[in-house]
């Protein structure tokens, strides 16, 4: 039996409050990602009281599913459909999430570390994609490396490895908050910092702070030959910080609704090896 109406919302209502927070992008995974496919199903009079979010499809999405839940993945791909209640939503998006709510063009994550949003520049064009946002910089003010290393552990749920290439006692003037983290990207941070004269010419590197997913070597060696400190919160943390993110605001926005966050690994489907005969002798 479904809760009284007073504690549900549509599936319209709530993909609409979701899309707001993702981008379109033209190579992502489909937004409605799995739809019932009965000719009954209408968004905007589908009831539900269960909102799921994960990374990904795992034993425990499946479990907390019901029959009216709408489920929200960001790396859908292994997603068993004939494990899903009849009348459930799956939505997803990977490049706009990946985009928006990870380490990237964040706007809330920099707004979250002190910096200024009118202020920042954007990052973009990647891998031959010129739209493709990857990054924010901006000036942050009077804050000392410790404290803001500590103030993204905190978003990171303690996540947050510290390369220091130029020593902890260095003053943060900027902050990048990066997806991609090669010798390219770097330059590019430093040269918007010069550029929009938050680093002067004649200024030490080391006031950027650089904040990224995975540590790549290149990408140190790089930050090291420049003089950077940077700051790696590792890939699963920062999908898992976007995940929070859209679960706290489903939460403000529709308090009556039972919204849960699964954080546990995808499991791995052994598939058989396909049986090949021997071949006949002589053949």
């Amino acid at each position: 039996m479904l809760p009284n109406t007073s504690a549900r919302t549509t599936h319209h209502a709530l993909s609409q409050f979701l899309s707001s927070f993702l981008p379109a992008r033209a190579k992502d995974v489909p937004f409605h990602y799995h739809v019932p496919r009965s000719s009954n199903y209408e968004p905007s009079t589908a009831y539900t009281a269960h909102v799921v979010l994960s990374i990904t499809p795992t034993p425990g999405v499946y479990g907390a599913l019901n029959r009216y839940s709408l489920c929200f993945l960001h790396r859908p791909f292994g997603l068993d459909r004939r494990r899903i209640p009849q009348n459930a939503v799956v939505l997803s998006s990977h490049v706009g999430f990946d985009e928006v709510l990870t380490v990237g063009w964040n706007t809330a994550l920099a707004a979250r570390l002190g910096m200024s949003i009118p202020d920042c520049d954007c990052v973009q064009g990647y891998k031959g994609d010129p739209e493709r946002r990857i990054g924010i910089v901006g000036p942050v003010a009077g804050v000392s490396l410790p404290v803001l290393v500590q103030s993204i552990r905190q978003e990171f749920g303690g996540a947050g490895e510290l390369f220091e290439y130029a020593g902890a006692d260095t003053g943060v003037r900027v902050v990048a908050i990066m997806n991609a983290f090669h010798p390219d990207e770097i330059e590019r941070v430093l040269r918007v910092a010069r550029e929009r004269g938050w680093l002067p010419e004649s200024g030490h590197a080391g006031e950027v702070l650089y904040l990224t997913g995975q540590p790549r070597n290149y990408g140190l060696e790089a930050a090291k030959a420049a003089g950077i400190n940077v700051v790696c919160v590792g890939h699963r943390a920062a999908e898992e910080w976007g995940i929070r993110y859209l679960a706290a605001k489903l939460r403000e926005t529709f308090p009556t609704l039972k919204v849960e966050e699964i954080y546990e690994e995808e499991e791995v489907i052994e598939r058989p090896a396909r049986r090949l005969d021997a071949a006949p002798i002589g053949s």
